[in-house]
């Protein structure tokens, strides 16, 4: 199985293109460019942005709605879980990477997998697996101040999502 862990804000969502009952309408180019990931990887989406405090079923409602692609099978833990099991002490010490390999850790059939994310709060072994949807100003397509998943980025997360 190969998944992307998809965070929303900065990567899809950078200047809403308007509202709905979800919240901010995603840009049409950066759905687009994660519909041809999906299509060209087969990889399915686990949401580690802060819209999955939603809950599962709100954002697989969204995803229903709005036709966006692939399909959204789960949510990375909420750090409260993590500091409940006894893995850290306070918030500030999680990183969000953290949180993905908490999901990892949990997943033996994982074959592969992307981080989107604008942020790179990451851990040194993910780094690999990460496209940053942030600070591309050299992106043609880029908004505001270079972010959102650009046809750069596409080509990016495909190569590393195939590599073998």
């Amino acid at each position: 199985m190969k998944v992307i862990f998809l965070d929303i804000d900065g990567v899809l969502n950078v200047i809403p293109q308007g509202y709905d009952d979800f919240g901010g309408i995603f840009h049409s180019n950066f759905v687009d460019n994660l519909r041809r990931i999906i299509d060209e990887t087969g990889a399915q989406i686990v949401v580690s942005s802060s819209w999955r405090f939603s809950g599962i079923t709100k954002i697989k409602d969204m995803w229903y709605v709005r036709n966006l692609p692939g399909k959204v099978i789960d949510v990375t833990v909420d750090t409260r879980d993590l500091i409940r099991q006894g893995k850290f002490k306070f918030h500030d010490e999680i990183m969000r990477g953290h949180e993905i390999q908490e999901w990892i850790d949990k997943t033996p059939e994982l074959e592969n997998y992307l981080i989107l994310d604008d942020d790179n709060d990451f851990l040194s072994n993910q780094l690999n697996n990460f496209v940053r949807t942030a600070n591309n100003q050299d992106h043609p397509d880029c908004i505001d101040i270079g972010y959102g998943l650009t046809n750069i980025c596409t080509e990016m997360a495909i190569e590393i999502l195939n590599k073998k």
